[in-house]
């Protein structure tokens, strides 16, 4: 099974899924991705934790597919993307067996609504209600004022050390974004082409386990 991206910088986004799984001491991670398309992001998140990470990792996907038409990118105009209904169905069959993984057919601002309190899971016989986020990779809408309250959203539940992870940064305002992180102590560690990286700054009694 192949799956494919649309974007860059995959090996960022790889090598960050990695170094968070090994710095982890937590029993539970939860990660989430907006915007999955085709699957590659949360399927490149998904493999390089797990292998590397001694707790339960547990993964939301959100994307609306539908053909849905909206303003994309500032100042431009409502139009359809191709994320269609038979792309959703083609996502569903490639995931069907992921364990500890919910994709959420809905926009970004739905579910910042309905899961306002936490994501649920059921996992060998346990329901899990998770609100602390260790990674979070930014791929669906490119509006300046979005990618603002979806930063703002996943910054308030962001774990110790928790890594944002940014597509087509330059396509936005990635300064405004970058401002508004530094005041939930995120700090700016690189970027790519397409992909920049934020990392919440540790906790002062575990910033020397984590350093």
């Amino acid at each position: 099974m192949t799956i494919e991206g649309d974007s860059k910088d995959y090996d960022l986004l790889a090598s960050w899924s990695e170094k968070i799984a090994r710095a982890s001491k937590n029993k539970i991670m939860l990660t989430a991705e907006i915007g999955m398309r085709k699957g590659l992001g949360s399927k490149l998140i998904m493999n390089y934790i797990r292998p590397n990470y001694s707790g339960l990792h547990f993964h939301v996907s959100i994307d609306p597919y539908g053909d849905l038409i909206y303003e994309h990118y500032d100042k431009s105009k409502p139009s359809k993307m191709d994320y269609n209904e038979a792309m959703f169905t083609e996502v569903k069959k490639d995931f069907a067996e992921e364990p500890r993984f919910n994709l959420l057919n809905m926009t970004d601002r739905v579910f910042m609504e309905k899961y306002y309190y936490g994501v649920e899971f059921w996992w060998d016989s346990k329901e899990y209600l998770l609100n602390q986020y260790a990674l979070v990779h930014f791929d669906g809408p490119h509006k300046t004022t979005d990618v603002i309250n979806e930063a703002v959203f996943f910054a308030e539940r962001a774990a110790p050390g928790a890594v944002f992870i940014f597509d087509d940064w330059r396509t936005y305002n990635c300064r405004i974004i970058r401002d508004v992180l530094n005041e939930y102590d995120f700090e700016f560690c690189s970027n790519g082409s397409r992909k920049m990286i934020m990392q919440k700054k540790y906790e002062k009694n575990n910033t020397e386990n984590n350093s």
